[in-house]
């Protein structure tokens, strides 16, 4: 029961039929952020992520009147609270953790406002602008709009800059109340939050090609009730609208039966055909082949609200013996210049890499332990597949383009 400081321009237009996508897929903080933001226009050095798992993730919100197509999500609750439509009132997500005010830039502003904070969810993210000024698109939401305006109960929000030419540490969010009276009616049939922001944008001039530091993040203040939100664009620092989806997924057999655990990232929707008749829409499918003694030609197809991305890959041909479900292996940025990192499981010791372009030739083979940066700065553009296998028998596929 408390009010959000900077949330402004409240958007009361709600499409009929819309919708909002919040993965429940974990992804790591420097896998989104380079995914989305390296590139071009600036070089990511270092991404650091201050909260719970739960309370980050990527949408897509294309459909639902939001006003950006895509993104990463930031909540005061676990992120799945914004899914709408807007029938519970005061909803939370919180683990209501408490978070001593600290000599951060995030923590010296929490502290400006005051009062107990709970539930951080803060991205502090270390780049090199190759452009004379940075732009982030977003959008604001909270569960506490408008009730707690002028309370003690005063959640926070900051977009911090630091840098060459920055004097000190700049909050360059837009900042204002709510002004308007609470709807009777529930405002959004597409997110639970009560209110939203119209689509903003945070702006900083800089140096090119200086190092800057910036704090994008939210937390509770006073008590951890009722979530709040920060939809950030993939069209912030020079990103583009469109989002391509990128397959991967691992088979694991046991006797004839064959789950597929999905690691696809940024979809919305996953049809696979399963090389014997049958196929699937569910994320997560399991299917029972009438004899693994033979390869079946399995497929993805796997798409959002603007692109698709297809693979294949064989199971079967061998004796199928059960295997324990294996971990995810990360690869990003998905969309990378020259560099590639990989990042193995902390289960598995060493592995092989082999990387081949969309003719089949293989580009780059190598062993692999732990955490490695691929140089690929003399790939040509186009899209690789990833096949990575661990000495214990784990196969991780994926795909990546340049």
């Amino acid at each position: 029961m408390k009010q959000l400081l900077p949330l402004t321009f409240l958007a009361l237009s709600i499409p009929a039929s819309a919708q909002l996508f919040v993965d429940t897929k974990n992804y790591s903080a420097e896998e989104l952020v380079m995914d989305f933001f390296d590139g071009n226009c600036v070089e990511i050095l270092a991404v650091e992520y201050i909260g719970q798992p739960k309370q980050k993730s990527f949408f897509e919100g294309s459909q639902s009147g939001l006003g950006v197509n895509a993104g990463i999500i930031l909540a005061t609750g676990d992120v799945s609270v914004a899914v709408g439509p807007n029938l519970v009132q005061n909803a939370t997500g919180g683990s209501i953790i408490p978070f001593p005010a600290n000599s951060s830039a995030f923590g010296q502003l929490v502290q400006s406002i005051g009062g107990a904070s709970f539930d951080w969810s803060v991205l502090h993210i270390t780049l090199v602008p190759h452009i004379d000024s940075l732009g982030f698109r977003y959008v604001f939401a909270s569960e506490e709009y408008c009730e707690y305006v002028g309370t003690q109960y005063n959640d926070v929000f900051g977009f911090l800059i630091s840098g060459p030419g920055i004097s000190g540490v700049q909050n360059i969010a837009l900042i204002g109340l709510c002004g308007q009276q609470p709807s009777t009616d529930p405002m959004h049939e597409w997110v639970e939050y009560d209110g939203t922001t119209t689509v903003l944008t945070a702006n900083a001039n800089v140096i090119p090609d200086s190092a800057y530091e910036i704090w994008i993040g939210i937390a509770d203040i006073a008590d951890g009730n009722y979530s709040s939100g920060i939809f950030l664009s993939i069209e912030s620092l020079c990103g583009d609208s469109l989002l391509n989806p990128v397959s991967a997924f691992q088979a694991v057999t046991n006797g004839n039966t064959v789950t597929f655990d999905n690691a696809t990232k940024y979809a919305t929707a996953w049809h696979w055909d399963f090389g014997d008749g049958a196929t699937s829409t569910e994320r997560f499918p399991e299917h029972t082949y009438a004899s693994l003694g033979q390869l079946y030609t399995v497929r993805l197809v796997a798409t959002n609200y603007c692109c698709a991305d297809t693979l294949y890959a064989t199971v079967g041909g061998m004796s199928a013996t059960g295997a324990p479900a294996q971990p995810a292996c990360r690869v990003y940025p998905t969309r990378f210049n020259d560099l590639l990192t990989v990042e193995l499981p902390g289960q598995v010791q060493d592995a092989r890499l082999q990387v081949t372009d969309v003719t089949g030739k293989v580009v780059l083979q190598q062993p692999l332990t732990g955490k490695a940066v691929l140089n690929t700065g003399t790939f040509p553009a186009g899209a690789y597949i990833l096949e990575i296998s661990a000495s214990n028998g784990w196969h991780w596929v994926h795909r990546v383009f340049k």
